[in-house]
């Protein structure tokens, strides 16, 4: 009878094994055959996709070429703008201060940016946040040819008599919101923003491929990018932003660089695993319907799975999800340089989430 069981469990185990290497290599193919069906079904021209499992790397590959008829390939060192991503930096240290006690996310932004425009007052940080607070673009997205206010204390002049709408009744997304939050960081630490992006996420993460300036990316492995129009691919608008748009785009980052950065955030090394599951909490509003943002963090649920992320100019998007708890979790960054019929981001990333992550 101890001879059966021995020989059972000999055989179990390499049986278990044997399944275990076939699944890896089966996902690593049925994620290939997606990528290359989304490349040709939405006119992709290069893409690179990372899924981590906890620290484990499931998945990581690129396709496609830096520029469309270009004979430079992708791959996971390809450098990609990131667009709105961006954001999490502001977003991530607006949380980190708040569990360092330094500010407070429930308190009116006026209580540290003490030359906002007299309507906005009473908005509260995690209105700004979460894209409730009502305040307006400050820029026309229908005209970029207008130039753009020289410094952010303009910004907030500009909008003084703009009529704010309605503050916590819906959402409305605007880049203006992360002008507020990244305010309030530079007046509670008394730092310029991009000072504190660097010390506290840049250099504490040891990210090595991650740019705030256009000027510092190594050119030869930036990609061209492209957006769609009449159901072609065409070059991306070339716009001269501000130097104070990086509260809210404009950085550049690879792929793994991406993954480092998610990765580090589930693992609670930029807030706690614990305050990170209290702030991730779609904002509600007095009816009782939810907002689409956590904390400035897209919010949506998959299954079992609570999902927080962002997307980037449509074309990228970098996710986390986790069950009851970050112990568990799954990171997919989704790269991409632009397509021909306006794909959300969103989609590129359930196609290969659904063939990875458990139901």
């Amino acid at each position: 009878m101890k001879t059966f069981s021995l020989f059972a469990s000999i055989h179990l185990f390499f049986v278990c094994t044997a399944w275990a290497h076939t699944s890896a290599v089966d996902i690593h193919a049925a994620v290939d055959t997606q990528l290359r069906a989304n490349e040709q079904k939405h006119g992709i021209p290069g893409q690179a996709v990372l899924v981590l499992h906890n620290s484990n790397i499931l998945y990581r590959n690129a396709t496609g070429t830096t520029e469309i008829d270009g004979s430079t390939l992708i791959t996971p060192k390809t450098v990609f703008p990131v667009y709105s991503v961006s954001k999490l930096f502001a977003i991530s240290l607006v949380m980190q201060l708040q569990e360092e006690g330094k500010l407070d996310i429930s308190a009116p932004a006026s209580r540290y940016v003490d030359n906002l425009p007299q309507s906005w007052r009473t908005i509260r940080i995690d209105q700004f946040l979460n894209h409730v607070s009502g305040v307006p673009e400050y820029f026309d997205s229908n005209d970029f040819s207008r130039p753009f206010p020289p410094s952010v204390e303009a910004v907030f002049a500009n909008l003084k008599d703009v009529p704010v709408s309605a503050p916590g009744e819906r959402t409305r997304y605007t880049n203006t919101n992360n002008l507020v939050v990244a305010a309030v960081l530079e007046s509670v630490t008394r730092t310029p923003y991009r000072t504190l992006v660097h010390q506290r996420i840049i250099e504490a993460l040891d990210l090595q491929e991650t740019w705030l300036k256009l000027a510092d990316v190594p050119k030869a492995r930036l990609v061209k990018s492209y957006r769609a129009k009449e159901g072609k691919t065409v070059p991306d608008l070339s716009i001269a932003w501000p130097d104070y748009s990086i509260a809210h785009g404009g950085a550049y980052m690879t792929l793994d660089d991406a993954g480092k950065f998610m990765s580090a955030v589930a693992h609670g090394r930029l807030v706690s695993k614990a305050e990170l599951k209290r702030l991730w909490q779609p904002y509600q509003f007095a009816n009782g319907d939810l907002g689409f943002f956590a904390a400035g963090w897209d919010y949506g649920r998959s299954g079992r799975w609570h999902q927080v992320g962002h997307d980037g100019g449509t074309k990228v998007r970098v996710r986390i999800l986790f069950d009851k708890d970050l112990d568990d979790h799954y990171v997919v960054i989704y790269l991409t340089n632009g397509n021909k019929d306006g794909v959300w981001s969103s989609t590129l990333v359930d196609s290969v989430q659904t063939l990875i992550v458990p139901k």
